[in-house]
């Protein structure tokens, strides 16, 4: 775990707060053996579609893979038809 993400855990448990928004896996691993609810980045988009604070997720999906941030294109694909949208073809990436 880096600095920023161990600064993340103490305001986490300074706050009392409900998640901990974290997408590196072996921080979070340890975030979750001290007893910390994590999210990650697109299970916090899945969730913001759900209420609908989002209307689509594909658009985002896009701008990741735009801006090389790194997701397995078929996790990327399974979320979005779980969730009635067009997938993305590997032509985009």
């Amino acid at each position: 775990m880096d600095y920023g993400e161990s600064e993340a855990v103490v305001l986490y448990k300074e706050l009392g707060a409900d998640f901990l928004l974290i997408d590196d896996k072996k921080a979070r691993s340890i975030a979750q053996n001290l007893g910390i609810n994590c999210v990650g980045t697109l299970g916090l988009l899945i969730k913001s579609k759900e209420k609908k604070l989002i209307q689509k997720l594909r658009p985002i999906f896009l701008d990741f893979l735009d801006n090389k941030r790194f997701y397995s294109l078929n996790l990327l694909n399974t979320i979005l038809i779980e969730n009635n949208e067009d997938s993305i073809n590997y032509s985009h990436i």
